[in-house]
């Protein structure tokens, strides 16, 4: 056999060797300087959130007592655990339809981001939403009362995510549902699994709804086309006539102009080269205070530079939804045999931080997914009700288009004052990747991260979600827009394919 044939990976060379070394020894003088500004930012300008009074202990009790407890039913939700074929269980909280019609009844699946749980989505669970669907919210791997894992790469976090996805089809749906819609919800780290899943396992659902998160082959692409447009502006200046070498100042301009959006993400990312760091200087982001670090992301998630934490029961709310079951719920076992897994107790014993930072260490936004034959098996069996259900969606069901084209309609939901994400970067051509009709962006302003629990952007999803569950009857764009709102409608951004 041809040796060319065989794809056999070289050996690094010297200089990829030393440019790793170079780039760990930046990356670890970046975040450590940044590990150092965010904690003189807890000790000098918010030492308001490095403590915790009596009064806010109690109310913390309280409410994960209210949250976590197995034998309660959180705003008459339920509590329940899916096994999975290696023995992981995750927690997720169920919304039972209270007017469901049979056959009719869609399935919304809601997975959280970065530090949440199952609680971002409490509104819309107890909501008019669950009218005519049914709902449950997942805690990811290693976040709220789910397991944690051995490693948060895609091997591990999108098969479990998909398997999780698959017994809810299994366990809500009946054969006779066939004009039922499974629809993914997801935000933050949950939207960035919705996009891996989206574009490599769109069998999964009849549409994904995700929310301000890049998609990571996308993203990477934006990032490589703008520094290639640097790199060939450099490269051409020398052969360009004399009097446009001479305007150096334009030069500068057009660099500054592309690198712009790169250099604001790169500052935006300095919690991610933080997060990075060995595990004693990462959990030294925990040590400043009494819960400090989920407290400040509570409250930012409110409002960009909070000036003190979020106090009574809806600030207790926010930092036990982060936190997790507290030890007192662990050791309580629920009705129907229900427990929290052992490596629950684990988690509350040495913090709780730093097995969430590893969803950004693994490696899960960008390192390759090779499926189980369990799981290729569980989406061929899918394949067949996609090709009924899609048959003039125009969905894209063989692997065509760009590196990463989303396979199953998706709306993605931006809000433009996002804090952590550049939106150039994220949502800029887009549309391109855009593999099935009736894809569309939404972008909302005045709106950032935290989108689905702002005011400005929860009511666009409880549209869209309304809208996907629905039957998708109508335009999505005049459902959010109607006619006689036109002001409202050009403060929006839709994109639409």
């Amino acid at each position: 056999m041809p040796t060319h044939i065989i794809d056999v990976p070289s050996a690094p060379t010297t200089s990829d060797l030393v440019a790793r070394l170079l780039w760990r020894a930046f990356s670890f003088a970046y975040g450590s300087l940044n590990l150092v500004a965010l904690m003189l930012l807890a000790v000098v300008r918010k030492p308001s959130f490095r403590r915790l009074d009596d009064k806010s202990r109690k109310e913390l009790a309280i409410a994960q007592d209210k949250l976590w407890d197995l034998n309660g039913h959180p705003d008459g939700l339920n509590h329940r655990f899916c096994a999975l074929r290696n023995g992981i269980k995750l927690h997720y909280v169920e919304a039972l339809p209270h007017h469901a019609t049979p056959g009719n009844t869609s399935l919304v699946i809601f997975l959280h981001g970065f530090p949440d749980s199952w609680f971002l989505w409490q509104r819309y669970l107890c909501g008019k939403l669950r009218d005519n669907s049914t709902m449950v919210a997942c805690d990811l791997p290693g976040f709220g009362g789910s397991d944690s894992l051995a490693n948060y790469g895609p091997n591990h976090v999108l098969e479990a995510i998909s398997e999780y996805i698959i017994q809810m089809r299994e366990q809500y749906l009946s054969p006779e549902d066939e004009n039922a819609k499974v629809i993914v919800v997801a935000h933050d780290w949950g939207a960035v699994i919705g996009f891996r899943l989206a574009s490599e396992a769109p069998e999964l659902a009849d549409r994904f709804i995700l929310s301000n998160a890049i998609h990571p082959a996308f993203a990477r692409s934006n990032v490589k086309d703008r520094l290639a447009a640097i790199s060939q502006m450099i490269r051409t200046w020398p052969r360009m006539p004399l009097r446009l070498r001479l305007n150096i100042p334009r030069l500068l301009r057009g660099i500054f102009s592309t690198a712009s959006p790169l250099l604001r993400q790169f500052v935006k990312s300095g919690y991610i080269f933080i997060f990075q760091l060995p595990r004693p200087m990462v959990n030294a982001l925990a040590a400043v205070g009494e819960h400090w670090y989920f407290r400040y992301l509570n409250a930012v998630s409110m409002q960009p530079d909070p000036p003190k934490p979020l106090e009574g029961s809806l600030g207790a709310e926010f930092l036990a939804s982060s936190l997790g079951p507290s030890m007192e719920e662990c050791v309580t076992s629920g009705k129907e045999d229900l427990a929290y897994p052992v490596s629950i107790r684990e988690r509350v014993q040495s913090g709780a931080l730093f097995e969430k930072v590893r969803i950004y260490r693994d490696g899960l936004a960008f390192s390759p997914w090779e499926k189980s034959l369990e799981t290729l098996w569980d989406l061929t069996q899918l394949q067949p009700v996609k090709v009924r259900r899609r048959s003039s969606s125009g969905v894209a069901l063989f692997n065509t288009g760009p590196e990463g084209t989303l396979r199953a309609p998706t709306t993605v939901i931006w809000g433009q004052d996002d804090i952590a994400i550049e939106r150039s970067i994220a949502t800029q051509g887009i549309k391109d990747i855009f593999g099935c009709k009736s894809s569309q962006l939404v972008e909302i302003p005045g709106c950032g991260h935290w989108s689905p629990n702002e005011k400005k952007g929860a009511p666009i999803f409880e549209k869209v979600i309304a809208w996907a569950a629905g039957g998708e009857v109508g335009s999505l764009e005049k459902k959010l827009f109607p006619d006689s709102d036109p002001d409202h409608r050009s403060a929006y951004r839709f994109t639409e394919k």
